[in-house]
């Protein structure tokens, strides 16, 4: 099902207002690495992961979901420690449509958290 570009753009605007806030963001950590910790599912979990893990299980692939390292969460974890991490096109502005294009502060934020997520994993011996 596909929702109505108006809901849609409400729904971003108030996730805006929900991140923008220290706060916020801070709980939104502690709720995604206690989900991961538990192995329960919950906002840290959306369509694009489930796809992956869907083909994954058809694959007969072993993975573990919403894998804890450090401070930071990453969406799989593959056999031979590679991690995957499962990006939406806007919000982590896919190089492939936003390339030259300018970053809103939300994407810089987010291309700047991925590069840290990257190099900490890097840091550990995960691919």
């Amino acid at each position: 099902t596909s929702f109505p570009p108006d809901d849609i753009a409400r729904q971003r605007q108030a996730r805006r207002r929900e991140v923008d806030k220290a706060i916020a963001w801070s709980r939104h950590r502690r709720v995604t690495a206690a989900q991961a910790a538990t192995g329960t599912p919950g906002r840290a979990y959306n369509r694009l992961e489930a796809k992956l893990a869907r083909m994954l299980d058809a694959a007969e692939v072993e993975y573990r979901w919403q894998f804890p390292l450090g401070h930071y969460v990453y969406d799989f974890l593959l056999p031979d420690r590679l991690l995957v991490e499962v990006h939406g096109t806007y919000w982590h502005a896919d190089p492939r449509s936003y390339e030259g294009r300018k970053l809103t502060p939300d994407q810089r934020r987010n291309c700047l958290h991925d590069v840290e997520k990257k190099f900490f994993a890097a840091g550990r011996g995960y691919r």
